[in-house]
């Protein structure tokens, strides 16, 4: 009988996009019944990432909303709709549809608010969703979350039924609802993916490489992958959008996983042997060893055999990526602190902050290190490193090291 639904954004207004949508099935005794959620890629940034706490790394594999529309009709058709504040995720459903060319009855006339009903069930309490729990004793241990807040909804719509007579106050919307045209759009055009499908993308894609190449015993464009792995090592981190480059790259130059592993030890022993130079390893160039060894899935005990000085030690690896005082930075993305915040920071510590990503950039630093906005487009077109801000600080301290070397 009833639709609950909710929709989490990228922001308020109406060129943000649903990045996350849920829809429950409620029946007349407000007993949910059936239950579908999905996150959307929305091709672009996600917004206020630290309210909603999706990551791009989930979203870069979910459906887009035109892949998904005919499956939302399907699940609203014939249904009264219901949402907590209806009027925003019915305006950001039809500006949805609209970017399609399809015209989305205007949900707010045909269905039920809880929090516009809020004040004649729950006198005296607030008007959002979590005020409204509050004080109906529901708990909601994940807000903001598309199918939690769903699941308060409905709960919210269950104590509202059992606090009228046998005819609910909005009686007339079922016939309303039944008499509606709404557009027609075939479904079942992809599946659906939750928070967490992107948890392991990065650490694991060497696994992801194909063991039945043929052997390439001496791969004569390794320094082309070498240069990918090593600005995507810069921060010391892999993301999944730049593990997806490393496995479509070896795919496209032929490198079974047994080649790959020889080329990471090389990049370890490459690394080693800069340690070396000075002849003292310190406990932080060891440190950042291990820790670029469990990034290339080598065990613990390659760093000791690259570290042991002898001729049995493998040809270092050419490694491109350096960053210098005075290089030219770019950010990207809705920050928990300003923009201007991290932009002193690199300011601080000799970077130039530029507006605008062009060849000349040198980083990229982004709220999310899979973000999908514009800027970080073009940085992986240019082959530009895009760093997560919480990387930050070891690549500042990175390139302060190396400027005290010189």
């Amino acid at each position: 009988m009833y639709a609950v639904l909710d929709v989490e954004t990228t922001g308020l207004f109406n060129k943000d996009r649903i990045v996350e949508i849920a829809i429950a099935h409620v029946d007349e005794d407000g007993r949910v019944r059936e239950r579908w959620e999905t996150l959307v890629n929305p091709k672009r940034d996600l917004g206020p990432q630290e309210l909603h706490g999706i990551r791009s790394a989930d979203v870069r594999k979910a459906p887009s909303f035109e892949q998904i529309a005919g499956d939302v009709l399907a699940l609203l058709a014939g249904k009264i709709p219901v949402a907590h504040n209806l009027a925003f995720d019915g305006r950001f459903l039809a500006n949805e549809f609209a970017r399609l060319g399809h015209e989305l009855p205007h949900l707010a006339d045909y269905g039920v608010c809880t929090m516009q009903w809020a004040g004649h069930f729950l006198p005296g309490s607030g008007r959002s969703l979590r005020d409204c729990c509050l004080a109906a004793g529901i708990a909601n241990d994940r807000p903001h979350a598309a199918m939690a807040d769903v699941i308060a909804t409905a709960e919210l719509l269950a104590l509202y039924l059992n606090s009228m007579g046998p005819v609910p106050l909005w009686y007339d919307r079922g016939d309303l609802i039944r008499n509606l045209r709404w557009p027609a759009l075939p479904t079942g055009l992809a599946a659906p993916v939750r928070r967490g499908a992107g948890a392991a993308a990065g650490g694991d894609f060497l696994a992801r490489l194909v063991d039945r190449v043929p052997r390439i015993p001496d791969p004569p464009q390794a320094d082309t992958y070498l240069a990918l792995l090593d600005r995507a090592l810069f921060d010391r981190h892999i993301s999944a959008t730049e593990a997806d480059a490393l496995v479509e790259l070896a795919a496209q130059l032929g490198f079974d996983r047994a080649t790959a592993m020889e080329l990471h030890r090389g990049y370890l022993h490459a690394l080693a042997a800069a340690a070396l130079e000075d002849g003292v390893v310190s406990d932080e160039e060891r440190r950042d060893l291990e820790c670029v060894a469990a990034l290339l899935s080598l065990p613990p005990e390659e760093v000791d055999a690259a570290l042991r000085p002898g001729p049995a030690r493998a040809a270092p690896a050419t490694v491109h990526f350096r960053m210098k005082t005075g290089d030219l930075v770019v950010l990207t993305g809705s920050f928990a602190e300003s923009k201007q915040y991290w932009a002193q920071r690199l300011e601080t510590a000799g970077l130039q902050v530029a507006p605008n990503v062009t060849k000349k950039t040198a980083l990229v630093v982004a709220a999310d290190p899979d973000s999908m906005s514009g800027k970080a487009t073009k940085a992986h077109e240019y082959g530009i490193p895009v760093i997560g801000a919480e990387s930050l600080d070891l690549v500042l301290a990175r390139i302060a090291l190396a400027e005290s070397a010189r």
